[in-house]
């Protein structure tokens, strides 16, 4: 039995794919230290570049400005929310504030 899956349902994953790929290779990147530390930079930039695959194939099935959109806004938001948890970084106010304003871009974007 196989399992077709709809163009947006595939385009979607795809984009996931993209964001959970761009989040952890931004991570890497940073506990990478600059790329002094060579593995977790090489699996970054790697990751990254997989990012990239990702996207590109994301944008076979849905339009480019919502699927940029989405990457970039949600991949901000993730990363954001990584670097306060794993790295101790603090969110303040206005940057709360900003990532508010992202996600209803990206929503506004999509929903228009």
């Amino acid at each position: 039995m196989s399992i077709s899956l709809s163009p947006q349902i595939l385009a979607l994953g795809w984009l996931a794919l993209a964001v959970l790929l761009e989040v952890s290779g931004t991570a890497l990147l940073k506990i990478s230290d600059g790329l002094k530390q060579r593995l977790p930079g090489a699996a970054g930039v790697l990751l990254v570049i997989g990012a990239f695959a990702a996207l590109a194939q994301a944008i076979r099935g849905m339009d480019l400005s919502v699927a940029y959109a989405v990457w970039g806004g949600v991949g901000l938001v993730l990363t954001a929310v990584v670097g306060a948890l794993a790295f101790g970084q603090r969110i303040r106010p206005a940057g709360w504030l900003g990532i508010a304003c992202v996600i209803a871009g990206v929503l506004a974007l999509k929903l228009g």
